[in-house]
């Protein structure tokens, strides 16, 4: 290749990369954040106090917080940092959360007319006994389901598009000695400007034991999946994941519970 050639070529990439970076299209960023035993600790004393999601990840992944600062656009910060962090304790009724939030908060499955189930193909869902959370149905199944679902909540009316927060745990797998919790979510309606942070919490007869979460900045609107492992699972202990979202632009905050399991399994 000539020299004119290869000054052209690096303009050309030059020029793409700009054109990326003006869509946003590089803002796109993720982040992990592991509880060790002293930051499980303070989210055990801190639990249920009224915060925002910035002074959530202050108190315990300051680290962390500093990154997304640094690493996403101070608007998206702003929204992320005041958004009211949420317990996923509001709603003691519904012992495992929901699958679908929305503006109003959680979403019965079962209000879903027989003619809009037809229309998108939801006719073999199944839910537990409250009607909020899909149960009771293969991993393929789920999986189809929950597309079925967030095609739903988008075209809920004709006047205007709609969006909600879609959340679906795992079930407990065990490898050897130890669990593997998590689940996957998406804001359905969301967009490419849409923030998601998903945690993963391990509960051991009802006490936090582990905690995992995942924020994605400048991309929510697609299916985010999180999974971590707990590796010193105690025996005859009933073990539960919770699966917690949080989103902005649009916001939304939700939970969803897993089947409870006695280990070992």
């Amino acid at each position: 290749m000539t020299q004119g050639h290869t000054i052209k070529l690096v303009t050309i990439v030059g020029l793409l990369l700009l054109i990326i970076a003006g869509s946003g299209v590089v803002s796109a960023f993720s982040i992990s954040a592991q509880a060790n035993e002293k930051q499980l600790e303070i989210i055990k004393e801190i639990y249920g106090t009224k915060m925002t999601q910035g002074e959530y990840w202050e108190k315990v992944y300051p680290d962390e917080l500093a990154e997304i600062r640094k690493s996403v656009p101070e608007k998206e910060y702003t929204e992320f940092y005041n958004q009211m962090y949420y317990w996923g304790d509001d709603h003691p009724e519904l012992p495992n959360g929901a699958t679908v939030w929305d503006e109003s908060g959680p979403v019965n499955l079962r209000a879903i007319s027989s003619e809009e189930k037809q229309a998108f193909g939801l006719e073999n869902m199944k839910t537990d006994e409250s009607g909020y959370v899909l149960r009771g149905m293969n991993p393929a199944d789920t999986d189809s389901t929950l597309d079925k679902l967030c095609a739903w909540v988008t075209k809920r009316t004709a006047m205007a598009p709609m969006s909600g927060l879609v959340l679906n745990p795992d079930a407990l797998t065990s490898s050897g000695s130890a669990i593997t919790h998590g689940g996957k979510g998406i804001v359905a309606g969301g967009s490419s400007s849409t923030t998601l942070s998903l945690t993963t919490g391990l509960y051991g007869d009802g006490s936090l034991v582990d905690s995992y979460t995942l924020y994605w900045g400048s991309g929510g609107n697609a299916w985010k999946y999180i999974s971590h492992t707990f590796y010193s699972p105690q025996r005859n202990v009933l073990y539960q994941s919770k699966l917690s979202g949080s989103s902005t632009n649009p916001t939304y905050s939700g939970y969803a519970w897993s089947y409870g399991q006695v280990w070992p399994f």
